[in-house]
């Protein structure tokens, strides 16, 4: 009997202290707590036999607001939930431009020499002049330039005193490293020639770039009395390109430039008080032999005789046969 009384006993404190704590986890659920970015553990479940409730709570931080929790007497159901919505740009095209096209320009060829006019007391020349020659790189290789005589070169000096050679010095560029170039004529057989022509250059290196330091090129033409060749008291006169072998030696045979005249009228051995140029002796003009005339008037005078010695023989003839008719 004492026992059946003890648990009786039991039942009703364990039955008083489970409704006690079922209200409290009511009021619990229903009480308004601060929102916090921190995520909250989850509370245990529990549960009695009048009433049972269950309460989630989930909370993701976030950048935007979160939703408000709802609730229940009897049994409710708390979530909170946050979506967050990331929009990615386009990816940028950049375009590249198209390549310009460039235009690569053809070298421009040499220019032609000018001509021009220089004259001293005993020599007067006309021409355009330009000159091919080989030069050593810095590389110790030849190579080759072009050089044009200046029409304003200016005529240094002449050599007028002999009577059977003649020369005129022509120069142009610094006064400290003058170029050089010397026409020479000689009078033979009463024709005159061009019998030398000496050119010395001084190659520098702002007109070729490659050309080896403090070089200087000498060539020289020799001739045996056959350039503008012309008979005395004449000019020389020639207008097409005429070419000259150059060497370094007066009688090289390897040859390591070119000179090309063209435009020429040249005299030598001018009389003192001369002011132009003579008559003109033109070198593309046909030149008749003198035997040729001489052997026509020969055959003419012959064919003359024969015919009046035959005409003669005729009327001999017919005066004889008039007598004997008689």
């Amino acid at each position: 009997m004492l026992e059946s009384k003890f648990i009786i006993c039991t039942t009703l404190v364990l039955l008083v202290s489970s409704t006690a704590l079922s209200q409290t986890l009511l009021s619990l659920s229903k009480a308004d707590f601060p929102k916090s970015n921190v995520t909250a553990e989850q509370p245990p479940a529990s549960s009695s036999s009048s009433s049972s409730s269950t309460s989630t709570t989930t909370t993701t931080s976030t950048t935007t607001t979160p939703k408000p929790t709802s609730s229940s007497s009897s049994s409710s159901t708390s979530t909170t939930s946050t979506t967050t919505t990331t929009t990615t740009p386009a990816p940028v095209t950049s375009t590249t431009p198209a390549p310009v096209p460039t235009t690569t320009h053809a070298p421009q060829p040499y220019p032609q020499p000018k001509v021009g006019n220089w004259n001293c007391s005993c020599i007067a020349v006309s021409m355009a002049a330009q000159l091919k020659f080989t030069y050593e790189t810095n590389s110790g290789k030849q190579s080759h330039g072009l050089m044009n005589l200046p029409a304003n070169a200016t005529m240094d000096h002449g050599y007028c005193d002999s009577q059977t050679s003649q020369s005129m010095q022509l120069n142009w560029g610094p006064s400290a490293m003058p170029q050089i170039m010397v026409l020479q004529f000689d009078s033979k057989n009463k024709s005159v020639a061009l019998t030398m022509v000496k050119v010395v250059l001084n190659v520098f290196t702002d007109d070729y770039p490659d050309a080896k330091e403090n070089q200087t090129v000498q060539l020289i033409h020799k001739s045996q009395n056959t350039d503008f060749l012309t008979p005395e008291k004449m000019s020389y006169h020639c207008t097409r390109v005429q070419s000259f072998n150059m060497s370094e030696l007066i009688n090289g045979s390897e040859f390591n430039g070119i000179l090309m005249v063209s435009h020429v009228q040249a005299e030598a051995f001018r009389g003192a008080n001369a002011t132009g140029y003579s008559i003109v002796h033109d070198c593309d003009s046909s030149e008749t032999s003198d035997v040729v005339p001489i052997a026509v008037g020969i055959a003419l005078a012959a064919l003359i005789v024969v015919v009046l010695i035959s005409y003669l023989c005729a009327r001999r003839r017919s005066t004889s046969r008039g007598y004997m008719s008689f």
